[in-house]
């Protein structure tokens, strides 16, 4: 089960930096991008499915909780250097690392990796960091040998913005799901009654007074913003955006009904309705 306890200890294990060990880092490559070949561990692959799943079994072999030796730096770095997909925001970080650790994650509980910086980082530069010393790119997501460079900014308003509102109350899904106990990979936390997109489209209707949704996309998107450890977010440097998701996050507390489902079991009844509603689609297809 969930452990409340062990969570605090995570959090406060990645805030403190403990045990450094010598390190150099490796040599710089150069960006390559969304090119094939895509290059893991010094093996060529052509797809992205099959270059995921080397990393996948990379990540394997890697001890939890430990600083990273030379052999297993190296082939994280090369990673980063070829395919980060915001190379400049690397490289912006890559002259303080002190050392990496592939551990639990304090946010959601799945192992990811921490680049640890040293002393000399400049504070005023911590804004997309996860603690004012703690760097996660999200390694697995954010390389193009793994992913679409247009998944992120050049998202379609529908997505970019919906991921900004449920950025505004991702601290009250993760309060309730402390609070119940859910456990990471087992349960899921839903809304029950009336879904989140439909709270979204009621907060358009009746706060914001919009009944059009491409009207509101359109307004809510350019008070946006990527961070890479966080994803899209409202700009903390708008005070309208901040206005507006503040105003949204009390919106989801008064309404939102949250509650925890096992994680097989959801997915089950999703696919039946799925497969219920294709059997509806088809005969009025048939009808054409």
């Amino acid at each position: 089960m969930f452990d409340p306890e062990k969570h605090k200890k995570t959090k406060e294990r990645l805030q403190n930096l403990y045990d450094p060990q010598p390190f150099d880092r490796p040599v710089e490559l150069n960006f390559i991008g969304n090119k094939k070949p895509y290059i893991i561990n010094d093996k060529k692959y052509q797809f992205k499915k099959d270059a995921k799943q080397a990393f996948k079994e990379f990540r394997k072999t890697i001890p939890i909780d430990i600083c990273l030796n030379e052999k297993n730096t190296i082939v994280v770095f090369n990673i980063m250097d070829r395919y980060y997909r915001l190379p400049n925001e690397w490289r912006k970080y890559r002259p303080f690392i002190q050392g990496v650790k592939y551990t639990t994650g304090h946010k959601w509980g799945e192992l990811t990796f921490y680049f640890y910086l040293n002393k000399s980082f400049p504070e005023e530069e911590s804004i997309t960091l996860t603690t004012p010393k703690i760097f996660n790119p999200s390694v697995m997501n954010s390389c193009l040998c793994f992913a679409s460079e247009n998944v992120h900014e050049a998202a379609h308003n529908n997505t970019y913005v919906a991921k900004m509102f449920r950025s505004a109350v991702e601290d009250q899904v993760f309060n309730f799901r402390i609070n119940s106990h859910a456990q990471s990979g087992v349960h899921e936390i839903h809304h029950a009654d009336i879904t989140f997109k439909n709270i979204v489209l009621s907060f358009m209707n009746n706060v914001m007074k919009i009944n059009d949704r491409d009207e509101f996309e359109n307004k809510i998107r350019p008070l946006g913003k990527y961070i890479t450890s966080e994803g899209q977010i409202f700009n903390p440097d708008i005070p309208r955006a901040v206005t507006i998701r503040d105003a949204f996050a009390e919106y989801h507390q008064k309404y939102a009904k949250l509650i925890v489902t096992l994680k097989k079991p959801h997915r089950e009844e999703t696919s039946e309705e799925i497969k219920f509603n294709t059997a509806l689609r088809n005969k009025i297809k048939e009808t054409e």
